[in-house]
């Protein structure tokens, strides 16, 4: 479980709850009444149980094409074998894999996960109906969300419902609460079809076109959504990818790691993972302390 997980940045943003004690995850999921999520197992519809089962398949990678993918990847990379590695952690959803793609761009560490904690409190509040989105303007009682009443990750739905203005009201995006709403409108007026994209169905190079439409998508954001969604052959360079080449290579990443085609990213992705675990271990390390796309500070565990 710790390395299907621990792998990569995604799973310490919020709701993600790593408990390096206990080797688990915890984190809301979605059930058939899009407005409500789960926390638990008990008393679950047929139904929902089928959606939890997807929802984890999609986080962890359990599937054919991913077994797939493992295994020929593996076969080029007999370390990456050894260590059992093969599988990037991923969210639930592709939407929320963007949304976080776009909450790495040029900042630090801390903030990326102040942003994603923020946007699950604004979602907490949007389910308790403390907050208002543009299509309904009635009230409730003001409710003070915390880290604790957090909710789950707002869904496209929830924040094409919403301007810029009141994200940045809650969430201090900046500039990415502008192309986060214009991804969501798109997503909800199927404009962008997310279940194509990651259907497969779909050449890696009409996905990566899609992407280099969409506001803010240039090469770090296209990269890392193609690795969540299953295509590995472009390495998401990036300020991580700059410390960790000074620190071992001196040639460029893409050309570096066509050895390795069609997974170049996931050559990369364990060659960083590789070089995080001399310094530390990534499932017990302070969050906030982790670079992310920033320079790299002093790690400490828990």
């Amino acid at each position: 479980m710790e390395k299907a997980v621990c792998n990569h940045g995604f799973f310490m943003m919020a709701p993600n709850v790593w408990d390096p004690k206990s080797k688990s995850l915890t984190r809301p999921l979605t059930l058939s009444n899009s407005s409500s999520v789960i926390h638990g197992i008990n008393n679950v519809s047929r139904v929902d149980e089928e959606l939890i089962l997807q929802q984890v398949g999609r986080m962890l990678r359990i599937s054919a094409e991913d077994d797939r993918d493992v295994t020929e990847f593996q076969q080029l990379h007999e370390d990456a074998k050894k260590y059992g590695f093969g599988r990037i952690f991923r969210s639930p959803f592709l939407f929320e894999d963007m949304v976080k793609s776009i909450l790495l761009s040029n900042i630090t560490w801390e903030r990326t996960l102040g942003m994603a904690s923020s946007l699950c409190i604004l979602q907490f509040k949007l389910a308790d109906g403390t907050v208002s989105s543009q299509t309904n303007k009635k009230r409730k009682r003001v409710v003070k969300a915390t880290k604790e009443t957090s909710g789950n990750f707002p869904s496209a739905k929830e924040i094409a419902s919403l301007d810029k203005e009141l994200i940045n009201e809650h969430c201090k995006l900046g500039y990415r609460a502008n192309w986060i709403v214009k991804l969501a409108k798109m997503v909800e007026s199927g404009k962008l079809n997310l279940e194509e994209m990651e259907s497969r169905d779909m050449k890696a190079e009409q996905v990566s076109e899609k992407l280099n439409k969409l506001k803010g998508f240039g090469h770090f954001l296209t990269a890392t959504v193609l690795m969540c969604i299953g295509y590995y052959h472009l390495v998401p360079s990036d300020t991580e990818t700059l410390r960790l080449f000074r620190e071992t290579l001196e040639t460029a990443a893409q050309s570096f790691y066509d050895r390795f085609s069609p997974f170049q990213s996931l050559a990369y992705w364990f060659d960083l993972i590789q070089n995080y675990e001399t310094k530390l271990e990534l499932s017990q390390l302070d969050y906030k302390s982790v670079s992310g796309c920033s320079h790299m500070k002093q790690l400490k565990a828990d």
